[in-house]
């Protein structure tokens, strides 16, 4: 068995191997065991869990769990018996966290197929069919115990994925049905709210912590799983927000910071959505970093305010190079304000000089896909029309064809060669902190005090304006040209916790979930991956600044 067979099993069986029982186990996250280990690792588990039920409320489970295991044997034969491709056979040793094996599913290629391969893998959809059905079945017996439940649900979940392995787009919509299913269960929400909440009523029942954290990883898991068939197939991962209602709130069973601690006490850390880098050491470490963006490759490109410089991180965070601003004179203090990318990665960088004199200017800096310096422009005052740079929240974006910087109360426009093109916003906005463009033209601007995001044409005229959730500070925005989706993340201004909010490019509300990060003091900008990550860069305090990957 290859490697990209490997890939299509992993999203699945992952589901319900024992990760801390043996080294095998422990290393098949990683892709790091043999074809004949990966499928003893299977059958072993599938024979233990059966070998456990007991009692006739169970039968439609075990029935499940045969179904399923003789679709796993036929599949085999059929993966055996075919040539299969990978057309990208290196991307596993690449960056092992980002490249999972569900990511691989996608490429699954099976060619050449001969008669009885085509009715070997018939059989094992049919196989799978019936494991499903038997698996809803055992889901809804209310007789069966909590955790017999869940597994039922997982066994749901991992046949409708291989029922569909030639097309796993079809299984987003019926599994992301069975999550919102499980996570409306009450004993899962009882789990939540019981060891999320603090004080007596979390010392009174102490008696079942274990079992709780059984509940919430295992939930956390199947959650995890559709999120990554969802990155595979759709690129729209981001937007899908997974819940678990705790009664006064709602918990993100991906994203959310407290459960990550019961994830990491289970061995589970892989089930826990966000990631970061930049805090660490150098060369990775940011230093006053301000803003942020990627390119088609999946790089990040952040700017450093202070050290003139603009690094550059590989899909996985990890440090590739540096370029830095020209400044001849030593006299004249120079400031990155903002970074942004096109969609041919050329790299725009909007920078500010203070000169001995005192006397500021602001520039914007083209550099090519290889961080080459190709030209620059002075942005213009518009001191006849009453304003002028300075005023604070300098913010750039680029359009096909457009060069546009924003500075609270408006916004200038610009040919990509640097000639002025247009002013508009003055007297409409007031406190704008960052802009974004659309796939069709229009224009996005995010207010900082009445929490809005005004709409403009190309031209600059006002369309309409977006209400948000809540009420941020340093709120940010950004267009996710994949989806059509308009994504704000802010500090949440009675919290001081992350959030964020997406809506459909026509103002149409979408989902919002809190991050539960520590206390955060300031974000310096977002950004949105290539696979739909959002990729937000925050100072948590004077010495640590990190981009966090949600």
């Amino acid at each position: 068995m290859s490697s990209i067979v490997a890939a299509v099993f992993k999203v699945t069986i992952g589901l319900l191997v024992d990760k801390g029982r043996d080294k095998a186990a422990e290393k098949l996250k990683d892709g790091d065991v043999t074809d004949q280990q990966f499928r003893t690792l299977i059958v072993r588990e599938i024979d233990d869990i059966k070998s456990n039920l007991k009692g006739l409320s169970r039968k439609d489970l075990g029935a499940s769990i045969s179904s399923f295991k003789e679709g796993i044997a036929l599949l085999y034969e059929v993966f055996d018996g075919a040539r299969i491709r990978n057309s990208d056979e290196a991307t596993q040793a690449a960056c092992a966290e980002v490249f999972t094996l569900a990511q691989e599913m996608a490429m699954l290629k099976l060619t050449g197929l001969d008669e009885s391969a085509k009715r070997k893998l018939s059989s094992a959809k049919e196989r799978f069919k019936h494991a499903r059905e038997k698996a809803s079945e055992a889901f809804n017996n209310e007789a069966l115990e909590p955790s017999d439940r869940i597994l039922a649900m997982q066994y749901r979940l991992m046949a409708t994925i291989l029922e569909t392995v030639e097309n796993p787009e079809d299984a987003i919509a019926p599994c992301k049905v069975c999550i919102e299913e499980l996570n409306s269960l009450s004993a899962v929400q009882k789990s939540f709210a019981v060891k999320l909440k603090k004080g007596i009523q979390e010392v009174r029942s102490l008696f079942g912590q274990k079992k709780r954290k059984e509940i919430i990883s295992s939930v956390c898991q199947a959650n995890r799983v559709i999120y990554d068939v969802m990155q595979t197939v759709r690129k729209d991962s981001f937007l899908w927000i997974s819940a678990v209602d705790i009664g006064e709130s709602k918990v993100d069973p991906l994203r959310d910071k407290r459960v990550a601690k019961v994830l990491s006490e289970q061995g589970m850390e892989h089930c826990y959505v966000p990631w970061s880098f930049g805090h660490e050491e150098e060369p990775n470490k940011l230093k006053r970093p301000s803003g942020i963006a990627t390119n088609s490759s999946g790089h990040f490109i952040v700017g450093e305010y202070f050290a003139k410089n603009i690094k550059m991180f590989d899909p996985c965070g990890q440090y590739t190079q540096y370029f830095t601003i020209p400044n001849d004179d030593v006299e004249t203090k120079l400031y990155i304000l903002d970074v942004t990318a096109d969609n041919m990665d050329h790299i725009y960088v909007l920078v500010k000089y203070i000169e001995k004199t005192g006397s500021e200017r602001w520039l914007v800096y083209v550099f090519s896909n290889t961080a080459g310096l190709q030209h620059n422009f002075r942005v213009k005052e518009e001191k006849a029309l009453g304003t002028s740079l300075g005023e604070g929240w300098e913010r750039l974006t680029v359009t096909n064809s457009k060069v546009l910087v924003l500075s609270m109360s408006r916004v200038s426009v610009y040919d990509t060669t640097g000639q002025f093109v247009l002013l508009f916003g003055v007297g409409t906005l007031e406190n704008a902190s960052d802009i974004t463009a659309a796939s069709d033209g229009r224009l996005l601007v995010v207010e900082w005090n009445d929490s809005c995001v005004h709409i403009f044409n190309e031209d600059g005229v006002l369309l309409n304006q977006l209400e948000l959730q809540g009420r941020y500070n340093f709120p940010r925005i950004i267009f996710h040209h994949a989806s059509e989706h308009v994504v704000i993340a802010g500090k949440d201004a009675s919290t001081g916790l992350l959030h964020v909010e997406m809506f459909t490019k026509d103002g149409k509300f979408v989902s919002s979930t809190q991050i539960h990060e520590e206390r955060i003091r300031f974000i310096g900008g977002m950004t949105v991956t290539k696979n739909g990550r959002i990729a937000v860069l925050l100072r948590e305090n004077d010495m640590i600044f990190k981009v966090l990957v949600i």
